[in-house]
Parts: C-alpha cells; structure tokens; sequence
C-alpha cells in the first residue's frame, strides 16, 4: 500500500510521505529569508544530483533515546517488546550536553544548514533540550523537532520559541479520540490536543510568524474510509492553524521487504545531505537504521567531517551510485525501494 494507491495525491512527494501545505494565512515560507530557499534547494539537488558536498546539510540529533510513550507502530517499542538491544546498546539515557556543545561548534562555519533534535527518543524529555535549541539558533541554524507533545506545556513551549526553535512537527496518529489513545499508549488525545493548542498561542503571542508548524500522522495498512479520515484530520489541525498537514508510511516491522519487488537500481538521496548523530554519539546515514547495521563514524573521536567525508560513507554512496544498494544488507532490507515501485 502507498500513499499514491490510497488517493492522496495532490501533495504526494515520496512513495512513503505526502503533505499538503499551508494556506495563505498560515504560510511561514514568506517570512524567511532568501538564504532558506537556497539550502531548501541545495537539499533538493543533493538528492538528485548525488553530490555530497564536503559537510552535511543537516544533522539529526538524538537528544534521548528515552520516550513517554510505547506507540504501537513504533519499532522503539517493537525493540522493546521483543528485547533487542542493537538500538540502545547502552541503555537507556540522554545526550551530554557537553558532546552536544562539541558537535555545534564542529560545524560553525562549515555548511551545516539545520539540526533536528530527535531519533528514537522524545525530545522534550533531555532536561537542557531549550539549551541545545538555543545553542544551534546562535550558530544560525534552522532548529527542528519531532515531538508526540505529551511534555509540551506552556511553560516549556515558550521556552522553546525564545530560544530559537523555528520548525515543530507533532506527531499525532487519528483524528478520533479512542484510536489515537489505542495508536500512541500513554498520551491522552484532548490533553495533548490541549498542549498543541496552547503552543499556537504562545507562537502568536510573540509573533513568530516564520515558525514552521505541522502536524503528521501514520497511516496504518488496511484504512478504512481513508478520505473521511484525511477530511477529519485536516480540520482538526486547520481549526488550531498548525500550517501544514502530512500523512506517512509505517515501515512494517518484521516484514522482510528484501524478498519483494524493488527497482534494480535505487539511490537512497539522505545518503548525500544529512546525518543522524544517535544519543551516545554513533553516527549512521539513515533515519531506519534503528539496529545500527550502517555506522559510519563517532562525534566521542572524530569530526564530522571526517565522518561525511570518510572512507565508510564514500563506500557506501558510491554502492548506491553505482547500482549495488542490494549488496549492502540494511538498504537491501528497507522499505522504501519496495515502496517507491507501487503504483496506483
């Protein structure tokens, strides 16, 4: 099943994510610079060109692989239940600041356009997360979280916003009290709801148009009236004014997408614009390498630069370049090959 096949198409963008964006009068686009655009573009033609540049576009950092919640389509919580370790070899625990400090300061002046602080875990549970936003703000970067916004009271969302934050994405998976309450166990719909609303707010109260708001939900096989539920959630998220509304795939855990039909030749574009720094400091290239098969370096003994720029990552883009992605076993076994040959 994809996107595509189910009828959501007019803000269709990869065969596993489709967005519609934001009104007029929710636009935050017009109230950013022109530097924005140019790294949105830059973003777009690593992507497709597959030149990597010789520093990352953008980091994803893990702040915590902790979480609030045990969200059924999560592989965080299929870990979990099944009692692997590969994603969390060290327990459970958060980023050091200190490590976090060092990161930041590695690229100064080097590139980097943006962090998302946020992997496994949620965010708002490291003590210091308005630091560490406060901190990549000051070095000019455009700071992003994903957030199932259990934690995000008031308090905490002002505090976000006067340190820099400039893109929120709420995870939010039903539009229906019961079934997001059955999806994401633990959180309480109109209390998060609650939570969300009072962060649009704070947002216009201190006039931060440019702040980028979305809400996203997944998609579960076999949706009932999937135009009902699109309608539903639309109105629920427009009715708040969180600008921009998006709609994913879940990477099915335990099914082995190796054995069905993917194109002979895929070329993973994250593979040459971004990279994921997990919350110990292990460095890997891919936002579904949750069991670490694809480590490509280590921010405790090297640079980042040495990491985007190092002999494991060249090895591993030009496997892809040159049409060899199945030789490599964890892209041979992603979702998104498969996914990215079904059609409508």
């Amino acid at each position: 099943m994809t996107l595509k096949a189910n009828g959501l198409t007019e803000g269709y963008r990869s065969p596993t994510y489709y967005e519609l964006t934001a009104p007029t009068e929710l636009d935050w686009r017009p109230h950013r610079p022109l530097s924005y655009l140019t790294y949105r573009r830059d973003w777009d033609e690593r992507g497709r060109t597959g030149k990597a540049g010789v520093y990352p576009l953008h980091l994803d950092i893990d702040p915590t692989n902790r979480c609030n919640l045990r969200c059924r389509m999560c592989p965080r919580t299929h870990y979990l239940e099944t009692g692997q370790n590969d994603w969390a070899p060290f327990g459970l625990a958060d980023l050091d600041l200190a490590l976090y400090e060092k990161i930041i300061a590695f690229s100064v002046g080097e590139g980097l356009q943006s962090v998302k602080l946020n992997f496994l875990g949620e965010p708002l549970l490291h003590p210091k997360l308005p630091q560490m936003v406060s901190l990549a703000a000051q070095a000019g970067l455009w700071v992003m979280i994903n957030t199932n916004a259990v934690a995000l009271n008031r308090y905490l969302s002002k505090k976000l916003l006067k340190a820099g934050l400039t893109d929120i994405f709420f995870s939010f998976d039903s539009p229906y009290e019961k079934e997001y309450e059955n999806i994401r166990v633990g959180a309480r719909y109109l209390a998060v709801l609650d939570n969300i609303a009072s962060f649009m707010e704070v947002k216009e109260e201190l006039g931060l148009k440019h702040v980028q708001t979305r809400a996203s939900m997944v998609i579960g096989e076999g949706e009932r009236d999937l135009e009902r539920i699109k309608s539903d959630y639309i109105k629920l998220f427009r009715d708040l004014k969180v600008a921009e509304i998006g709609f994913g795939l879940p990477t099915v855990m335990g099914r082995d997408y190796s054995s069905l039909p993917a194109p002979d030749h895929f070329v993973c574009p994250d593979l040459f614009r971004r990279l994921f720094i997990f919350n110990d400091g292990i460095c890997g290239p891919c936002c579904g390498d949750w069991e670490r098969r694809l480590i490509v370096g280590d921010v405790n003994t090297q640079t980042i630069s040495e990491i985007w720029n190092g002999e494991i990552y060249q090895k591993l883009r030009q496997s892809h370049l040159s049409g060899h992605y199945r030789d490599i076993p964890a892209c041979r076994d992603c979702s998104v090959p498969y996914l990215s040959t079904v059609e409508a």
